[in-house]
């Protein structure tokens, strides 16, 4: 399947740089617009796309007004609350040697700190100063530390809220501090600043011990407690029970709860537990069958957790269970659940599913699960090659194509064509899996 030059953009695929490349004049208008606004699909697990819109701009032999516009959309205030906006604006103005421009927008993060705005308020701001600072650092000198510490020292001392909270907001400043002075980063920030009570204040509070969690996460939770957790609660989500500390439990406690799935009444409390059985780390540990009874409950939370635990599983009776919904028309769970029992013979019928399906923004929840299972058992011999041709092209998300790519090389299927797609791939890691795999 072959998409447009939109889509490979959206994506970061480096495919978007090679289609360019053979018509710049053609996308001109399209990436003067990529320079105005982020178009990460999950900036946080991707890593920002500045590096393929600095390639695609490299097509043409003036990069000023694309340079101008990027100078344009950082400028503008609402910037400075959008963290992917900033993280995105920000690479590219360094790559192209603007640190002037960054350091303005920096200053300018710098008084919102001072602001006497509640701390939820400020949280935005935060995060925008502490990357622009970070990648400063990267960018320039060491030197640059000691007036970022002072200034968030001074922070600090303006606010009234529990130094913890405070601390929270600049923790992966604080850990980028330690890989560029060591692990005495605080005696080293005293030893040049004693007389500063910015860089005191910054010390003493993060110097405090670290207070993760809330007051009601235990530190081994047990089949007993989870259980009390949905008698209290019958309805109770599983990122609710992750905060109060379900992943501590053993697997021997888990095997407890599917015991109990078992003999329980009460629909939602059965929904509930099965939602634990949705995560790699505790698969369902009994007999598949048992699942499959309630995947046809009339409570529907119930159906869609237990399908979500079987998708996980692998066993002869899903792919026909598998198949038997999918007859009757598209279902990314039951795709899933196919992928993860998949038979050579089923790459016609799957293909002709996963062909006729968009690949959006708006629709992640039907592509972006299948396009992992794709990556995952993309060691599996009884997976068609043509389904992780299929992964590798359509997914917008480049951590799930990083994984994908990976077994395209296990496989040898790299194409003269796909190694040059790679080269210029959104991800670096995936660049440089390539250069790798070249060697």
């Amino acid at each position: 399947m072959k998409y447009d030059f939109e889509h490979y953009l959206q994506a970061g695929h480096g495919r978007a740089y090679v289609i360019a490349k053979a018509d710049p004049e053609r996308y001109r208008d399209r990436i003067m617009a990529a320079c105005r606004k982020d178009y990460s699909f999950d900036m946080q697990s991707e890593g920002s796309r500045a590096f393929l819109t600095y390639d695609l701009i490299s097509l043409y032999e003036d990069p000023t007004p694309f340079i101008e516009a990027i100078k344009e959309s950082y400028k503008d205030p609402v910037a400075d609350k959008d963290w992917k906006q900033i993280c995105y604006l920000t690479d590219l103005l360094l790559f192209f040697e603007q640190r002037k421009t960054v350091i303005k927008k920096f200053k300018q993060l710098e008084k919102h700190l001072y602001s006497d705005k509640p701390l939820c308020d400020m949280i935005p701001f935060c995060q925008s100063f502490e990357y622009v600072a970070i990648k400063l650092i990267e960018d320039s000198s060491i030197k640059v530390i000691w007036n970022v510490a002072n200034d968030i020292g001074k922070w600090f001392l303006s606010r009234t809220e529990d130094p913890q909270r405070l601390a929270s907001q600049f923790l992966w400043f604080d850990g980028n501090l330690e890989d560029e002075l060591g692990e005495g980063s605080f005696d080293e920030l005293l030893k040049y600043n004693s007389d500063s009570d910015g860089v005191k204040e910054y010390v003493r509070i993060m110097s405090l011990p670290p207070e993760f969690g809330r007051k009601d996460r235990v530190q081994h939770a047990t089949s007993e407690i989870v259980m009390s957790w949905m008698r209290k609660e019958p309805k109770i989500e599983r990122s609710e029970m992750r905060a109060r500390g379900l992943m501590t439990m053993s697997r021997t406690e888990a095997l407890k709860l599917a015991e109990q799935f078992i003999i329980e009444t009460d629909t939602d409390i059965k929904a509930s537990i099965a939602s634990v059985f949705t995560s790699g780390k505790y698969r369902w540990p009994l007999d598949a069958g048992l699942l499959i009874e309630c995947a046809a409950s009339d409570n529907p939370r119930l159906a869609e957790e237990v399908r979500s635990a079987l998708s996980l599983l692998k066993d002869e009776r899903l792919h026909d269970y598998a198949i038997s919904i999918l007859e009757k028309g598209f279902d990314s769970t039951a795709v899933s659940i196919l992928i993860n029992n998949i038979r050579k013979s089923d790459e016609s019928f799957i293909l002709s599913l996963l062909e006729e399906l968009p690949v959006t923004e708006e629709n992640e929840e039907d592509w972006h699960g299948i396009a992992s299972d794709i990556g995952v058992n993309g060691d599996n011999p009884e997976l068609p090659e043509s389904l992780l041709t299929w992964a590798y092209e359509s997914t917008l998300c480049s951590w799930c194509r990083k994984n994908i790519v990976e077994k395209l090389i296990k496989r040898g299927m790299l194409t003269a064509e796909i190694k040059e797609e790679l080269r210029w791939d959104a991800n670096l890691d995936i660049s440089k899996m390539i250069d790798e795999d070249w060697e």
